[in-house]
């Protein structure tokens, strides 16, 4: 819950490519309640997250930052094995990324702000750095928070003298414990932003101090945050962002906080600049989007990739982590659907329990 008066934080948790979800979510949030990015006290992210974090604690545009992944997960998805490649390497695709867009001074601009969880090999203890020595420093941290080993390679980078792996495997959610921290996460979990699936279960995992819960959506989000998903689905990822963002501002009374809320004109999307409507989002989500997101770089350059990212042969493919995906969703629906009549048979007992309750009563 967003308390007004007091200090607060963001937070995000790692998730992959799935980062682009936050990216809609800072776009609406930045339209609607700037001063919630601009005046929070620290920007926390794990593993991907961080990188998030460290855009906009830095001052980089929102649209260059989702060209970006947009760029990796493209590359990524030309090889039979993705990021499983051997000449693929998401770890220097990152870092010479890094190495070009960050400003000379990022280092400064960053310290003090931006609080970026890693895990110590050594003891798989948790430290979170927020001071920055150098623009290399900096880099060498957000290069250490998103190592997840063997995924990334078999040597992880190092900081300060010490070997470092992904955040996300000690703190997947950094300053959780503050109590006016606003978490966001691309699952369906606790986090103030987040995905919901609407399906009940009593089931959730809670790992490293984010709660996911068991639902067949999260398997395919989970499995999406490894093997990059075809541009259209990364658009969706976004839209979904931008939405679930603008449904916590409604929730805390925020909207209108620093700008007016502008009408979700239904304007068909044919008037973004492109003059073409993305493929992508068809009639489900085009009449809602408003106007001034249609005409913005960032759906341009979604739209563009989605155009340009006719890779068939790259979804035809499967690679061992596609196959367990699809042996493990029929099992996950499996679960829900037990839990589903378990909860039908549980609300049926206790109605005829209060049913026989009441007529003891009457007599």
């Amino acid at each position: 819950m967003f308390t007004r008066g007091e200090e607060w934080n963001i937070s995000f948790a790692g998730c992959g490519f799935r980062s682009v979800y936050y990216l809609g979510a800072v776009t609406s949030i930045l339209e609607r309640a700037a001063h919630l990015v601009y005046g929070a006290s620290k920007i926390c992210g794990a593993s991907s997250g961080c990188l998030v974090a460290a855009a906009l604690t830095v001052g980089l545009p929102i649209e260059q930052v989702c060209a970006d992944v947009l760029a990796v997960a493209k590359e990524a998805r030309k090889h039979h094995l993705s990021i499983f490649h051997p000449t693929f390497s998401l770890q220097r695709t990152v870092r010479n990324s890094l190495q070009e867009k960050l400003p000379a001074d990022a280092h400064r601009r960053a310290s003090g702000r931006l609080c970026v969880s890693l895990t110590r090999m050594s003891d798989g203890s948790n430290v979170l750095v927020s001071h920055f020595d150098s623009r290399e420093e900096l880099i060498q941290v957000l290069m250490c928070s998103c190592f997840f080993p063997v995924y990334c390679g078999l040597i992880p980078p190092s900081y300060r003298g010490q070997l470092y792996m992904d955040g996300a495997l000690s703190n997947n959610m950094p300053l959780l414990e503050h109590p006016n921290t606003i978490t966001m996460a691309p699952f369906c979990s606790e986090s103030d932003i987040s995905p919901k699936d609407g399906a009940w279960t009593a089931i959730s995992v809670h790992c490293n101090n984010l709660n996911i819960q068991v639902t067949a959506g999260n398997v395919r989000r989970i499995y999406t945050s490894f093997l990059p998903p075809a541009p259209e689905e990364l658009a969706e990822i976004f839209y979904s962002g931008y939405t679930d963002a603008l449904c916590f501002l409604r929730q805390e009374d925020l909207l209108g906080t620093s700008s007016p809320e502008e009408p979700m004109d239904k304007v068909d999307i044919t008037e973004t600049a492109l003059g073409e409507q993305p493929w992508w989002l068809k009639h489900k989500h085009a009449h809602q989007l408003p106007l001034n997101i249609k005409r913005g770089e960032t759906i341009q350059i979604l739209c563009a990739a989605c155009r340009d990212g006719g890779d068939v042969l790259g979804r035809q493919r499967l690679c061992p982590l596609e196959v367990f995906y699809r042996i493990l969703t029929p099992l996950v629906l499996a679960v829900e659907l037990i839990l589903l009549l378990f909860k039908s048979v549980s609300a049926k007992k206790n109605l005829s329990r209060l049913k026989l309750d009441s007529e003891k009563k009457l007599y």
